[in-house]
């Protein structure tokens, strides 16, 4: 009997795990979202305060619609497990004290200090992605957030490290120390892959796969502006705590 010719196995499922076209289909709509973002932020960040406090107002508003569209939906498929309205509660404090830190950032740190915290949410969401998705590993939360890797957490973390070391010559004078501006940049994209996390448990707790469809394509608000929502929560609570 004579044996079938073995059939070649394609490059992209015997080659190395980050050429997977199947890791990588998500990577288009992640780019297109930080776009939009970038889009949103940058114009209102220079075109002044007001503008960005507007945008601030109109982004809370919306988030808190669709907390409210998340727990309509989860009260309609069987009604509310423990702790679903305690995590509902305990997301709406955030997007509360988001909304008011990232007030408190644009006018007291001024446009500088604001594109250097949006450039440090892009930076530790897009590093994290990429070396998760190339390197894998154990999972970091698994139970809130399966997707979510150490290698990914810790690129995030190199990436803004990076970042800051580059980006301090530009503060305000007498802003912070090298080395503390490092540091602190570092806990601030862990907070905002906290943010991330936790708004993606949250999601997977009320059943939904986005937070909304507002946004063609992207979900909603509060899918895309999460890690920032964090970060802002983090600098108002830091400034309530310490001034």
């Amino acid at each position: 009997m004579t044996d079938r010719p073995t059939k070649p196995k394609s490059p992209l499922k015997s080659g190395p795990r980050f050429l997977a076209k199947g890791n990588w289909r998500d990577f288009r709509p992640r780019i297109l979202s930080a776009i939009v973002m970038v889009a949103l932020g940058l114009g209102a960040v220079f075109s002044g305060h007001d503008a960005f406090r507007a945008l601030v107002v109109v982004a809370g508003v919306i988030g808190a619609w669709e907390l409210l569209r998340m727990a309509r939906h989860k009260g309609g498929q069987g009604g509310f497990a423990p702790g679903d309205v305690a995590a509902l509660a305990g997301y709406f404090v955030i997007l509360v004290f988001g909304c008011l830190g990232l007030l408190q950032l644009s006018s007291e740190g001024g446009r500088t200090v604001l594109l250097y915290i949006i450039g440090l949410v892009i930076v530790a969401d897009s590093m994290g992605y990429l070396v998760g998705k190339t390197l894998g590993g154990p999972k970091f939360w698994p139970r809130v957030s399966p997707k979510k890797t150490w290698s990914g957490i810790l690129g995030g973390w190199i990436g803004v490290g990076i970042l800051a070391a580059y980006a301090h010559q530009f503060m305000p004078e007498g802003f912070v120390r090298y080395w503390f501006f490092i540091t602190s940049s570092v806990i601030m994209a862990f907070a905002s892959q906290l943010g991330d996390i936790l708004e993606s448990g949250l999601k997977r707790r009320m059943g939904v796969k986005d937070s909304s469809n507002i946004i063609p394509g992207h979900g909603g608000v509060l899918d895309r502006f999460d890690a920032l929502l964090a970060l802002g929560a983090l600098a108002f609570l830091l400034n309530l705590l310490f001034g």
